[in-house]
């Protein structure tokens, strides 16, 4: 089988991102709607509904492909490509009306993400690229920011919905993470966090414990733009991985308050 153009699926990538997050734009007045409640999390109703709009736009194209969704998977054929969506990243801000979410869309060749784009359509803005091309916010190169110091740092995290009372580890990275820099942030996006890394907006992303979906797209993005990326299994999670985002300067001070919790 021939191997699709870079820009063919980013092109996709695109569509299906922006089907889903304006699917999701134009139902806010259902987003009370949920399928299931967590201590700490939300399933809603068009969580499942973008994920369909999605995935209709990728098989219009490229009905041999598989899908990877958090919403629901399909591996129905054998094909080197596989498209990992996440029709809405942060689900709880938008059931609440907070305007931080996006609709992230990515595509892996032989497993290795090759395109994505992560669209956020409350504030108009779309995040791409591809392996062999620059990170682009609607269609304009963006690039890391330059901050040397982890003490002058703005630095990302999140809280897992697996949080557990018993294992205080989440809460002491937070801490530290707290202490060591500027600022952190608790947003409750990671794909529109990392996204903003790769925008020189924040200085760096620190998760302990995310899905592939989450930073498939905007790890691509966020590398493209100059970030370095690692990604730590959790053994302990099943599908569960931490993520380390930054630039050059500040990677190894971070990556050491990492290891020391996880």
């Amino acid at each position: 089988m021939k191997d699709v153009a870079l820009s063919h699926l980013l092109d996709i990538a695109r569509c299906a991102a922006e089907a889903a997050g304006k699917h999701a734009l134009a139902n806010k007045h259902r987003r009370k709607e949920t399928n299931e409640t967590f201590a700490h999390d939300i399933k809603l109703v068009l969580d499942v509904e973008c994920q369909t709009v999605a995935e209709a736009v990728i098989a219009a194209e490229f009905p041999n492909h598989n899908v990877l969704g958090e919403e629901g998977s399909r591996h129905e054929h054998i094909s080197n490509y596989e498209w990992v969506i996440d029709p809405i990243d942060g689900s709880l801000n938008y059931s609440h009306g907070f305007p931080y979410w996006c609709a992230s869309v990515a595509v892996r060749h032989h497993e290795k993400v090759v395109a994505g784009c992560v669209f956020a359509p409350e504030f108009g803005k779309y995040f791409t690229a591809h392996r062999e091309g620059p990170a682009q916010l609607n269609g304009e190169p963006i690039r890391v920011a330059d901050t040397r110091q982890l003490a002058d740092s703005l630095i990302f995290s999140g809280l897992s919905k697996n949080l557990q009372s018993g294992n205080p580890a989440h809460f002491d990275l937070v801490q530290k993470l707290a202490v060591s820099t500027r600022k952190i942030r608790v947003n409750g996006a990671a794909a529109l966090d990392l996204c903003h890394v790769a925008e020189g907006a924040g200085d760096g992303y620190v998760e302990p414990g995310i899905h592939l979906w989450d930073y498939a797209a905007a790890g691509l993005i966020a590398e493209q733009a100059g970030a370095t990326l690692e990604v730590f299994p959790r053994s302990d999670l099943p599908e569960t991985y931490g993520v380390l985002c930054t630039n050059e300067h500040l990677f190894n001070p971070l990556r050491a308050i990492y290891t020391r919790y996880f």
